[in-house]
C-alpha cells in the first residue's frame, strides 16, 4: 500500500518480479521465443466487458503464433477467462503444472493456465493466505504491486507481449518493466475511459517499446477501420452472455461491436508479431481467420486435447452456432 500511495516505479516492480520469479519452474517448448505471446493484462478494468483477450487469443493462435493465455477467475467483472475455460470441462488449475502446459501448447499452439499455480503451496503461502482473505473482504480491497504486474511474468520465455491497463498513469512505467526484463517489442495500453484493451467505445492510449526505446501515441477506432461503440453494445452481462458472445464471434456468426472489438485487440498482437504492418491489416487478417473457421478450429482443438467436447456441444446449440 505504501509503494502504491509514494507511487510506485519500473524498478521496484523490476525487484517485485525477479523475486517472484524465482518460484516459477522454467518451461521449455519446441517453439521459438519469437514466435511465443499472451495477451494478458492487468484486468481490473472499470467498464465491465465479456472476454475480449480471451476471445482475440484464439485468433492470434490461428495465425501461426504460440499463445501462453494466463487465464485466472474473475475478481471483480462476471466472469474470468478460467471461468469460460471451466464451461467447455477446462480445469486451468489442474492444467497449471509444467508437464501439461507444455504438451497442450505444444500440440494445440494455445494453452491456458494461472501462474501463480506453478510453484509449490509450501513456496507460496502467503500469496495463498492473501487470496483468501481476498475473497472474504468484499469491497474491501486496493491496488497492490501484484494487480500491475502479476501477469508479466511467463514460465515459457517470450520476447513480445501486448499488455492492457487498467489505469493510464501506469503505461509508461510497465514499459519500462517490460524492458529491464528484457522483452524486444511489445505495446502497453489503456483504453480511455477505464477499458485494459484497446478500445472501440473511445481513444486508446498506447506506449509501444522496443528493447531501449519508447513511443507514445493515441489510436481511435477509425485507425483499424472499426465504427465506434457504446459501452452499453460490449458490456457484460453475464456469465452465460459472456460464453455464447465468445463462441459466436469466433464461429463467425457475430457482426457487430462486439467482434470489432476482438478484431481490434487481436490486431495489435498480429502487429506486434509482425504478422502484419498497420492496425488496419491486422483487423483484415483477423476477419479472413474468422472467416476461415481457423479460430473455431483452434478452439476445438484444445477442447478435445483437455477439456469435454460434449459440453462445448451443449454450449454450440444455445449459441446456435
Amino acid at each position: 500500500m505504501g509503494l502504491m500511495a509514494k507511487g510506485i516505479t519500473s524498478d521496484e516492480l523490476f525487484g517485485f518480479c525477479k523475486s517472484r520469479q524465482k518460484l516459477l519452474p522454467e518451461i521449455k517448448v519446441k517453439f521459438d521465443s519469437s514466435k511465443i505471446t499472451d495477451n494478458s493484462g492487468t484486468g481490473g478494468d472499470k467498464l465491465k466487458t465479456f472476454n475480449v483477450s480471451t476471445t482475440a487469443a484464439f485468433i492470434i493462435a490461428a495465425a501461426d503464433i504460440a499463445v501462453a493465455k494466463q487465464s485466472y477467475f474473475a475478481v471483480t467483472g462476471i466472469g474470468g477467462s478460467g471461468d469460460l475455460f471451466r464451461e467447455f470441462g477446462i480445469d486451468v488449475v489442474k492444467e497449471s503444472n509444467p508437464k501439461s502446459i507444455k504438451k497442450t501448447i505444444e500440440k494445440v499452439c494455445f494453452t491456458p493456465y494461472i501462474g501463480e499455480f506453478l510453484p509449490s503451496p509450501d513456496k507460496i503461502p502467503g500469496f495463498l493466505g492473501w487470496v483468501k482473505k481476498r475473497g472474504k473482504t468484499g469491497g474491501l480491497n486496493y491496488i497492490s504491486p501484484y494487480h500491475l504486474a502479476a501477469n508479466v511474468l511467463t514460465p515459457i520465455k517470450m520476447e513480445r507481449r501486448v499488455y492492457g491497463c487498467f489505469d493510464r498513469k501506469y503505461l509508461n512505467i510497465l514499459a519500462e518493466l517490460f524492458q529491464k526484463l528484457g522483452y524486444k517489442k511489445g505495446l502497453i495500453i489503456h483504453g480511455i475511459g477505464g477499458l485494459d484493451e484497446v478500445s472501440n467505445i473511445g481513444n486508446t492510449e498506447i506506449v509501444e517499446f522496443t528493447k531501449n526505446k519508447l513511443k507514445n501515441y493515441t489510436v481511435s477506432p477509425e485507425d483499424f477501420g472499426v465504427k465506434k461503440a457504446k459501452h452499453d453494445e460490449i458490456k457484460a452481462i453475464s456469465v452465460e452472455r459472456n460464453v455464447i458472445d465468445f463462441l459466436r464471434i469466433l464461429f463467425n456468426k457475430e457482426k457487430g461491436p462486439k467482434r470489432d472489438i476482438v478484431l481490434m485487440n487481436a490486431s495489435a498482437s498480429l502487429f506486434i508479431m509482425d504478422k502484419v504492418s498497420n492496425f488496419k491489416d491486422g483487423v483484415e487478417l483477423s476477419k479472413k481467420i474468422l472467416e476461415e473457421n481457423k479460430a473455431a478450429d483452434k478452439l476445438v482443438d484444445l477442447v478435445k486435447a483437455i477439456g469435454d467436447i460434449e459440453k462445448l456441444n451443449q454450449w454450440k446449440k444455445l449459441a446456435k452456432v
